[in-house]
């Protein structure tokens, strides 16, 4: 099952939208320009890393992608750097895809690691300040209130 194959099938087993074959044909050819822009091609190039055999093509990493994400990030790599971002970012998607083949299905989605519920106080009525008291400090007042100095004409 190609990339492509597979997102069209997470998108239709996430949204529950069933396609007919006009709107499958639409979502097949922006997938196609979407794993264009990323420079994403079905090349079987692979990386032996710790005794695993990860496919470079199929996490979309080639050299295509580094120069794309050197342009939007406005850096210039070397050929050492970029090799060596080339293969920390192959090795970021084979750790995501090790925690995707963990079984979650008895594991609540949730929000936030811990189960706090609005830790609010409760809102009580008390008797406010009074007006005397606050204005006894202000450097000038007018009918009750504060008096401040015009800012707007």
């Amino acid at each position: 099952m190609s990339i492509k194959e597979k997102l069209i099938a997470c998108l239709i087993e996430n949204t529950g939208i069933s396609l007919n074959e006009a709107m499958l044909e639409n979502v097949s050819a922006r997938f196609d320009e979407i794993l264009g822009l990323i420079g994403f091609n079905d090349n079987s190039e692979e990386v032996v890393e710790e005794g695993k055999v990860i496919n470079v093509a199929k996490n979309g990493i080639d050299d295509n992608l580094i120069k794309y994400l050197e342009e939007l990030s406005r850096l210039k790599l070397s050929e050492e750097e970029e090799k060596e971002a080339k293969a920390d970012l192959t090795k970021i998607l084979g750790y995501i895809d090790m925690l995707n083949e963990i079984d979650t299905t008895d594991v609540e989605p949730m929000s936030h690691p811990f189960s706090y519920t609005n830790n609010f106080r409760e809102d009580v009525c008390v008797e406010s300040t009074e007006r005397e008291l606050i204005l006894k400090n202000a450097p000038q007042q007018k009918d009750g209130c504060f008096k401040v100095p015009t800012t707007v004409e």
